[in-house]
């Protein structure tokens, strides 16, 4: 809940920032969300990640929950950004999802 708390400030000054570059004359934008930092080894086992706090992917759930939240927000400030800088072209990368399909799904990818 502590980190939930700052979003809504990191994001607006992000919006801020490409908002700033935007008036300088930058146009191309690429976005990315945060990855599954609860699939972090160190996360796991610096905060000793408890088994029922755990995924089926040997996630942090909690970590992962936060993750999934900010990216939520910063999806929303995209389209928002969208909308107030229409000579923009903003990329926005789902890094998310295409990192825990790699994680949770390692042997569709070729590891076992």
């Amino acid at each position: 809940d502590q980190v939930r708390a700052y979003v809504p400030d990191v994001l607006a000054q992000f919006k801020n920032t490409i908002k700033n570059v935007y008036s300088r004359g930058g146009r191309s934008f690429w976005i990315h969300n945060t990855g599954p930092v609860g699939c972090l080894p160190y996360i796991i086992e610096l905060h000793k990640v408890t088994p029922d706090k755990v995924d089926k992917a040997g996630c942090s759930t909690p970590y992962n929950e936060v993750a999934k939240f900010f990216n939520h927000e910063l999806k929303q400030a995209v389209v928002q950004l969208r909308k107030k800088l229409p000579l923009a072209a903003i990329t926005y990368v789902d890094v998310y999802s295409a990192k825990y399909s790699l994680i949770s799904q390692a042997h569709k990818h070729g590891k076992s």
